[in-house]
């Protein structure tokens, strides 16, 4: 792990990163070449790579991103003149291009039907609405309206048909 304050490679750092990158000994083997121990030895390479952070992890993201890219339009070029193995390498290329950018077969559906009848369907808030409503509403209420003599009339004011007739 690294302090929080960020140490500066040295040269002899530099040197062990460089025969670790090499990737022709182990930590090991450079640790009796440098004659330092192991652990200095992963001391020295951590002091010469970049911290490992969310905003670095974007930057090196980034880069790939762009290089993949710059290799796929050579490839393509090619490819288009009819170079077959030129195809399959900016085949290759652009999966990886698709996988990087969470592209795949499974969260990528091409079904126009489905699409079509998504589409059309309500919004998920308004199906949920319109249950709430249905369980929250009355039948409508018909309010009789009452003559003087209490009898119940009609909307238009004629006596209700239930209704005893009335005595005068």
């Amino acid at each position: 792990m690294r302090d929080l304050v960020e140490q500066a490679p040295s040269e002899r750092d530099e040197e062990i990163y460089s025969a670790w990158e090499g990737g022709k000994k182990s930590l090991r083997g450079l640790a009796r070449q440098f004659r330092v121990s192991v652990m200095e030895i992963g001391q020295a390479i951590d002091r010469c790579l970049p911290i490992f952070n969310s905003k670095n992890q974007m930057m090196a993201y980034k880069r790939e991103i762009q290089k993949l890219e710059d290799v796929g339009t050579h490839y393509y070029g090619k490819a288009m003149e009819g170079e077959i193995e030129s195809a399959h390498v900016y085949a290759r290329i652009n999966e990886r291009y698709c996988t990087m950018q969470g592209w795949s077969s499974v969260n990528v559906r091409l079904d126009p039907y489905a699409a079509q009848v998504q589409e059309q369907a309500p919004p998920r808030h308004e199906l949920i609405r319109a249950a709430i409503m249905r369980l929250t509403e009355q039948p409508p209420v018909r309010r009789a309206v009452i003559d003087g003599n209490g009898s119940p009339l009609d909307d238009d004011g004629a006596v209700d048909a239930l209704s005893p007739p009335k005595h005068d």
